[in-house]
């Protein structure tokens, strides 16, 4: 029988083993449980029977990271530290001698828990069932019947998000993604509902086209915004290789599509999106005189 919490821990492996990127600290100012079965997994890498060198503990730490860890954006210097501050490994004073611990507490739960366990089998067998389910969903939405709009009515389809974030009392700013005909993607501007400076409207279009389509690339697609994208959005936008870009009003503080820089025009970056201005720029402009005038008088803090 599976010691208690097996299931729990190995779901949170298998969780985080389909990311990209992951940043150890980030976890650790996270989830709990992310954290703990994160480093346990790495420890996992040892025996707890023997001692190491630290170059020895160098080339574990490179080959747990280039297998089951690779989803971890760190190195083996990094990570061998942390694992030395929480205590799965101890050293001698000089850092010449290090053996795995017998941990304590929530550790020794998430280290009984994956005991025995073939982790890069695990992982490998996540990421597989993570790349079928993108396969599938992109089959779904390449699937739905293209519709055929103009700019103007796609255009329509933000406003409308702009709308709906200026009943939340956001900034009133739309945005969505339309792949092959099919809108793949919605956003409203949400920084102060997510207490977040990166919640845009195009960056929440971006994420859940990505979601819908299994790619972070997003080659082919457009993207149809109220505003002119500010510089954090367009850099979203060229990482996302999205094909066209599509705006309404333009933004004299903080667009970055001519009105303040252009980073699309910019021929040292490698890849250049094209770029329509102007559609219904009356309209999106207006939405926005309208939400700061009503905010100036009634004297709004933000």
């Amino acid at each position: 029988m599976p010691p208690p919490g097996t299931e729990s821990h190995l779901a949170a492996f298998r969780r985080l083993a389909v990311k990209q990127g992951l940043l150890l600290g980030t976890l650790n100012g996270g989830r709990r449980e992310d954290f703990v079965v994160a480093l346990a997994a790495a420890a996992h890498a040892f025996n707890d029977d023997r001692d190491y060198d630290e170059a020895a503990v160098n080339a574990t730490l490179k080959a747990w990271l280039a297998g089951p860890g690779s989803m971890f954006a760190t190195d083996h210097v990094e990570l061998r530290r942390w694992l030395v501050d929480v205590g799965l490994l101890e050293r001698d004073g000089y850092g010449r001698r290090y053996r795995r611990t017998v941990p304590q507490g929530d550790w020794a739960a998430a280290i009984a828990a994956l005991q025995g366990l073939d982790l890069a089998a695990e992982a490998a067998r996540a990421r597989a069932a993570e790349d079928a389910r993108r396969v599938e969903r992109k089959a779904r939405w390449t699937a739905r019947p293209a519709t055929a709009m103009t700019d103007d009515e796609w255009m329509g389809e933000a406003l409308a998000l702009a709308r709906t974030a200026q009943a939340r009392g956001e900034v009133p700013v739309g945005a969505i993604v339309i792949c092959d005909g099919a809108l793949v993607g919605r956003g409203g501007n949400a920084p102060i509902a997510a207490s977040d400076p990166t919640a845009h409207a195009e960056i929440g279009a971006l994420r859940e086209a990505g979601r819908a389509l299994g790619n972070y690339r997003l080659p082919g697609c457009t993207l149809y915004v109220t505003l002119e994208p500010c510089a954090m959005c367009a850099g979203a936008i060229m990482h996302a290789r999205l094909g066209r870009l599509v705006f309404g009003a333009r933004d004299p503080k903080t667009g970055a599509c001519g009105s303040v820089v252009d980073l699309f025009a910019d021929p040292r970056l490698n890849h250049h999106t094209t770029v329509t201005a102007d559609v219904r720029a009356a309209e999106c402009g207006g939405l926005l005189s309208a939400f700061f005038a009503a905010r100036r008088a009634g004297g709004a803090a933000r």
